[in-house]
């Protein structure tokens, strides 16, 4: 809800919960970071909404090990 993508609507994060999870083992601050920058993308590209395809395009919360290991 305190998003600000026009194309936003509540809930759409919840939809992308378990892709959330995947990319960001679980994890708060990778969490933060990722949907932080597609948030910022959705914005500059005009998308203004975030998508699993959107999501996937960020460099951020990809891990092939320990997330921890990545700070």
């Amino acid at each position: 809800e305190d998003l600000c993508l026009h194309q936003h609507t509540p809930g759409d994060l919840l939809k992308l919960a378990a892709h959330l999870h995947r990319r960001t083992g679980g994890y708060m601050k990778p969490l933060s970071y990722l949907v932080c920058q597609t948030a910022q993308e959705a914005i500059e590209t005009g998308i203004e909404k975030i998508t699993g395809e959107l999501l996937d395009s960020q460099l951020v919360g990809i891990f092939d090990e320990d997330p921890l290991a990545s700070f």
